[in-house]
């Protein structure tokens, strides 16, 4: 099986054949604090380097940061920076630090373009939330000079940013949308070729299901977007990705679609040093890595040493994952049975492994060799789920246990089987199961199969780490 473009059929296709794009939007609360000596004037490179607030001629209010030294020959790339539902402009610096967060990029974080009724905004995917909110890029434009622009949004934010990209492909170079997915009526096509799209979103997301970025990474497959790409935050919630832990997620996924799409060695070179020098092996970005790396070291634009130490990279990351698969050592088919622990770790290793290595080589043509036992899963579990979700939205437990339990034994590879409520409703109905009066051989599967690979998730993950952090240093 083979991708639109003859590449090898990889996890990020598995991810994108048959998924919905769901309509669901939410929001996180922001930290409410605003400074009240954050100054209200118009930015200019008079206000560079600082906290400031000002209101737009169509209404809408903002806070900004102009890059220290700013100079108005020159300009800035424009990172926007857009909230969930009901949030306001608060919600950016709150959660992406002044001084820290894109340093040589003017950022603006705006209120949406709808008022809520209880407070805050939103941005829905209406033609008019679109139209508003380019009256007000091109006011920004007109005050500063701005050179390629970039979107990052979260929830709500990162659906809107997705379907304004697609109202206005020319206005922006990249986007990067965090627990997000895609509206039916996004606009997908040609036109929006040149942008680099990251979709990003945590694992472990009780709010909006990882899977809809996982369907949404499809739909731009199918739309022929050559830079699309799926970064999976594994464990990771719903909260935004950037100074909630070790990592800087954020700014490492704007490094990738800024580093995929500028031609100036400079910015080239600090694109490089934000994703291809990190130390915390656990959290690496190996694929997004990868893929830059290819990218700096087939470009005549590149600096020398970006060259070399992309070319260094691509080789390291080469060698991690032959280490994988040489441990991994998977048995035809993938079946459960009597086996022991370890053979349950691989498993859940191999899905983190699909994750954390789509688009290298070595990993397309190790999943490839894996396709049809893929395909099966993919149909059993979406066979058996047809049957889960109703049974218990009817409050029949029993049932919807019994058909949990077969969607994850026969199917544990797709990617809606790892939805975190679906895993902790079983295990809760398992300990259930006599009150509910679930059948010996329902509980039977579920003891030899759901539950060991469930635990597998955790010790897997661990096992997996400790062979990037010996052996995936760049």
């Amino acid at each position: 099986m083979t991708r639109h473009d003859g590449r090898p059929w990889t996890w990020g296709a598995f991810l994108g054949r048959s998924l919905g794009i769901f309509l669901c939007v939410a929001g996180l609360l922001p930290e409410r604090v605003e400074a009240k000596d954050i100054p209200e004037k118009e930015p200019s490179a008079k206000t560079a380097g600082k906290l400031g607030k000002w209101t737009s001629k169509n209404g809408i209010v903002y806070h900004y940061r102009l890059p220290k030294g700013y100079d108005p020959a020159k300009g800035a790339n424009l990172t926007y920076l857009l909230h969930g539902s009901n949030l306001d402009h608060r919600w950016g610096f709150a959660n992406h630090t002044v001084k820290s967060f894109r340093p040589d990029d003017i950022v603006i974080s705006p209120d949406g373009t709808t008022p809520a009724p209880r407070g805050g905004f939103n941005s829905f995917g209406q033609r008019a939330d679109a139209k508003r909110f380019h009256t007000f890029h091109k006011e920004i434009c007109g005050l500063l000079k701005v050179n390629s622009v970039f979107l990052y949004g979260h929830s709500q934010g990162s659906f809107f940013a997705f379907y304004y990209a697609g109202e206005y492909p020319e206005d922006v170079q990249g986007v990067v949308g965090h627990a997000s997915g895609v509206w039916t009526q996004t606009r997908l096509g040609k036109k929006g070729h040149h942008q680099a799209i990251v979709l990003m979103h945590g694992t472990q997301d009780p709010v909006v299901p990882y899977v809809q970025s996982a369907g949404s990474l499809g739909s731009f497959t199918s739309a022929k977007y050559p830079m699309a790409r799926l970064r999976s935050l594994e464990w990771w919630n719903h909260w935004p990705a950037e100074h909630n832990g070790p990592v800087p997620h954020t700014s490492q996924q704007l490094a990738w679609v800024e580093g995929m799409t500028t031609t100036d060695p400079d910015r080239m070179a600090a694109c490089w040093a934000v994703l291809g020098t990190v130390k915390n092996t656990e959290q690496h970005d190996y694929a997004g890595t990868y893929s830059l790396a290819k990218h700096l070291a087939a470009s005549d634009a590149a600096p020398a040493d970006v060259k070399a130490s992309a070319a260094k990279a691509i080789t390291a990351i080469d060698a991690l994952v032959a280490a994988h698969v040489e441990a991994l050592a998977l048995p035809d088919g993938l079946a459960f049975g009597k086996t022991e622990k370890r053979r349950f770790e691989r498993m859940a290793e191999f899905i983190y492994f699909m994750r954390r290595f789509d688009g290298v080589p070595a990993c397309e043509t190790y999943v490839e060799s894996f396709g049809k036992v893929l395909t099966k899963h993919q149909k059993q579990a979406i066979k058996h789920l047809k049957k889960y979700w109703p049974a218990m939205r009817e409050g029949d437990n029993a049932a919807a246990f019994e058909h949990g339990v077969n969607a994850l034994k026969e199917g544990y590879l797709w990617p809606e089987c790892h939805d975190r409520t679906l895993r902790e409703n079983l295990a809760k109905w398992r300990k259930e199961a006599k009150k509910l009066k679930v059948g010996k051989r329902v509980v039977k599967n579920y003891d030899e199969s759901v539950g060991p690979l469930d635990k597998a998730f955790t010790t897997g993950w661990k096992s997996f780490g400790k062979r990037n952090a010996k052996k995936g240093k760049l």
